[in-house]
C-alpha cells in the first residue's frame, strides 16, 4: 500500500501571521472581591441617606422658598394698599416674619446643597479606599440614579405612612422620615452595589487584515 506523503507543516512565520490576524477575545474582567462589594453597599448606605435627606430638603426648601416669595409680595402689596409705608404694627409684624421666613429657607436651602455635595465626598472617598474601579465615576452615576429613583420613592414613603396610620399627621410628618431612612439606607446599599460591580468587556475589533495575513491564513488552513 502506497504511504501517503505528509502534509506539510505552515512556516512559523506564516502561523504567527494568521493568529494575529484573528480576532481578539476580550479578558473577562474580574469581579469585585468580598472587601469591596462590602465597601460598596456601605458607601451606598451611609452616602445615599446623605444624598436622600438633602435631595428632600433641597426640594421642599425650594418650593418653600417660592411660596414665601410670593406671601411676602402678597403681604407687601396688601400693607402698601392699607396705609402706605406705615400700615400699622401688626401688618409690619407680619411682613418682618415673612422676610425672616425667608432668609431660614435660604440656609436650609444652602445646608441641602452642602449635605448633597458632601454625601458624592463620601461616596467617592470609599470606593477609592476599597480600591473599586472607577469610583467617582460610579460615584457619579449612582448619584445620577438617585436623585430620579428618590423622586418616586418620596411618594412611596409618604403612601406607605398613611397607610400605616389614619392620623394625618403622625403618617406624612412622623412616619414618612422613618420609613424613609430606612428605605434610603437599603435603596443605598443595593444601587452603589449594582453600580460598582464591574461590566462585562466588549469583544476586542480584529485588526484589519493584510495581504500578507491573507496568504498565511489560507496556508493555515490548507495545512489542516
Amino acid at each position: 500500500m502506497t504511504a501517503q506523503p505528509a502534509t506539510p507543516e505552515p512556516a512559523a512565520p506564516a502561523k504567527r501571521a494568521a493568529d494575529a490576524a484573528a480576532p481578539a477575545k476580550a479578558e473577562p474582567r474580574q469581579p469585585l472581591t468580598r472587601q469591596q462589594a462590602q465597601s460598596a453597599l456601605i458607601a451606598g448606605a451611609v452616602a445615599h441617606t446623605m444624598f436622600q435627606a438633602g435631595w428632600f430638603a433641597f426640594g421642599m426648601s425650594l418650593a418653600a422658598l417660592v411660596a414665601t416669595a410670593l406671601f411676602g409680595n402678597i403681604v407687601g402689596a396688601f400693607t402698601r394698599t392699607l396705609g402706605g409705608d406705615d400700615p400699622g404694627a401688626v401688618l409690619r409684624a407680619i411682613d418682618g416674619g415673612s422676610e425672616l421666613l425667608f432668609w431660614v429657607v435660604v440656609s436650609f436651602l444652602i445646608g441641602s446643597a452642602i449635605l448633597i455635595g458632601l454625601s458624592v465626598v463620601v461616596s467617592g472617598w470609599m470606593l477609592s479606599a476599597a480600591a473599586v474601579p472607577s469610583p467617582w465615576k460610579r460615584t457619579w452615576a449612582a448619584i445620577g440614579i438617585a436623585a430620579l429613583v428618590d423622586i418616586a420613592l418620596f411618594w412611596v414613603y409618604v403612601g406607605i405612612a398613611n397607610l400605616l396610620t389614619e392620623s394625618q399627621l403622625a403618617g406624612p410628618v412622623l412616619l414618612t422620615p422613618v420609613i424613609a431612612l430606612v428605605g434610603g439606607i437599603l435603596t443605598g446599599a443595593l444601587l452603589w452595589w449594582i453600580v460598582a460591580r464591574p461590566r462585562r468587556a466588549k469583544p476586542a475589533t480584529a485588526p484589519a487584515a493584510t495581504p500578507a495575513a491573507g496568504v498565511a491564513l489560507s496556508a493555515k488552513k490548507s495545512a489542516e
